[in-house]
């Protein structure tokens, strides 16, 4: 059970540190600036927590929220492909 949880953890981190990092690059793209609150929900939960402050720890901490939130649904995921196997 620890595998399943460091190995969600582990996609979800990745995943959200990649969206994290692609979500400034689409400036100019329409389609990323619709879809900013799905790529990067770490940040809005910190602007709702921290107002609109930025330096490193609203970055770190938007980082990490952000992370956490895609960790969850890779546990699920996990969990759910755990079970059918049985």
């Amino acid at each position: 059970m620890i595998r399943l949880y460091i190995k969600s953890a582990i996609c979800g981190f990745v995943l959200g540190s990649v969206l994290f990092a692609i979500a400034p690059l689409g400036l100019g793209i329409y389609i990323i600036e619709v879809l900013k609150p799905v790529l990067v929900p770490g940040l809005l939960v910190t602007q709702l927590l921290l107002g609109h402050s930025v330096g490193p720890a609203a970055i770190v901490l938007a980082l990490t929220l952000n992370g956490l939130l895609f960790t969850l649904p890779f546990l699920a995921y996990f969990l759910i492909q755990t079970r059918t196997k049985s």
